[in-house]
């Protein structure tokens, strides 16, 4: 009978370690195939609604987040610090600049702490320094436009620009304001970071001026004639603080002050131009001078100029109003004056010679006419006489004479 019963305490022994086994590793037989069974439930992980991102000159923080399940606790971390219970929203103040990391995570009472969900962003309150401009206008400019660009030592900011104490608007590098008034303008620019620190302006200022200066007034001139193969040209402008350009003899201008003097000049008709400009680069319309040199003393020919402007017909008699300019340095005694009516005229079959009678000058050696160095006389002058043209009453021809004009030639002799 021991026997008996010892033989079935043993195989119950056996039964119930068959079961122990069978206990700590349950499989589930489904179609043929065997699976894990789950573990059991999990702890959740809150979800962060609201909160600082990217970068932000703001040192608070408040983050919403979802609630655990009832009975749980939420439990809250900044930067790496021990967890601690809390509840949404979390406010942080007074936070440093750099990075900042917010951790959540929801601990059971039964199954201990989930996994955390995070926030991460930067507080930036350093603003970025004034921006360098590497482009602008001169100070002073005839153009109504000016571009302008600029750097930052900060990477990566944007910028805000104004004029004359406009609004501030966005604005590009480089940028170019269009349609600018004369006058004084100033110009400012400055940079923003990511996280909306706008740093101190850079100004710049500048005079905008479109409007010429007047034409320089002449205040020294050569004589005209003039004896002297020098000429000295003063001048002046109503504008202050104008520069002059001047040319000789349609040359091309070149920098010049006054008094400009010109030497070596040759006989004959000279010009002399100058004009103002002014700081901005604006020219001002030309003053011009001409004048004729007639250097040596003595032996230039006299000229004869002039005539008769009014109608002649037959019968008519009209004088000849002759100017004798002297180009030399000294004065001229003249002691002969010959008109002479060239052949022809304007109206065909009208001839000057046959059809005009001429009365000559009494200039003559016995009656001279005395003529200023560098000047000039026109008859009649004292007890010289002026020539006169006449012309004839022919029987024949004189319709032919209707409207026609003549041609005259003048010589002489003079002394000095």
């Amino acid at each position: 009978m021991r026997n008996l019963l010892t033989t079935r305490t043993a195989k119950s022994a056996r039964t119930k370690r068959s079961l122990t086994l069978l206990g700590a590793l349950i499989l589930l037989v489904v179609a043929g195939y065997a699976v894990a069974a789950n573990a059991g439930p999990s702890v959740a992980t809150p979800k962060i609604t609201s909160g600082p991102s990217g970068v932000t000159n703001v040192t608070s923080a408040t983050l919403t987040f979802t609630v655990g399940a009832r009975g749980d606790t939420l439990e809250c971390s900044l930067d790496g610090a021990p967890y601690a219970a809390c509840t949404s929203p979390k406010t942080y103040s007074g936070l440093a600049d750099g990075a900042h990391t917010f951790r959540v995570r929801d601990r059971n009472p039964r199954l201990g702490a989930g996994d955390p969900a995070t926030r991460t962003w930067t507080v930036d309150t350093v603003p970025p320094a004034a921006p360098q401009i590497t482009q602008e206008p001169p100070t002073i400019t005839n153009v109504d436009h000016a571009t302008f660009a600029y750097t930052d030592a900060e990477a990566g900011v944007s910028w805000e620009c104004r004029v004359d104490g406009r609004d501030w608007t966005a604005c590009t590098d480089p940028v170019t304001w269009w349609g600018l008034h004369d006058g004084v303008r100033t110009f400012m620019v400055r940079a923003r970071d990511a996280a909306g620190n706008r740093g101190p302006a850079t100004s710049y200022t500048w005079t905008i001026d479109t409007v010429a200066p007047p034409k320089p007034q002449l205040t020294q001139r050569p004589p005209n004639p003039s004896a002297s193969s020098s000429a000295t040209f003063a001048f002046t402008d109503r504008e202050a603080g104008v520069t002059f350009v001047c040319s000789l003899d349609g040359a091309a201008y070149a920098s010049c002050a006054s008094p400009q003097t010109y030497n070596g000049l040759s006989n004959g008709t000279h010009r002399f131009d100058v004009r103002a400009l002014d700081a901005a680069g604006n020219r001002s319309g030309v003053t011009e001078a001409t004048w004729r040199v007639a250097a040596s003393t003595t032996g230039l020919p006299f000229t004869i100029s002039g005539g008769y402007g009014g109608l002649l017909y037959p019968g008519k008699t009209g004088t000849l109003a002759l100017r004798i300019s002297n180009p030399n340095g000294s004065a001229i005694v003249v002691t002969s004056l010959t008109v002479t009516v060239q052949p022809g005229s304007s109206n065909a079959g009208c001839d000057g010679p046959a059809n005009l009678g001429v009365a000559q000058s009494n200039v003559s050696a016995a009656n001279p006419l005395t003529v200023p160095a560098n000047g000039s006389v026109t008859l009649p002058s004292g007890g010289v006489s002026a020539p006169s043209v006449t012309m004839l009453n022919l029987p024949t021809n004189q319709d032919a004479c209707k409207g026609a004009v003549y041609t005259f030639a003048y010589s002489g002799s003079s002394h000095s």
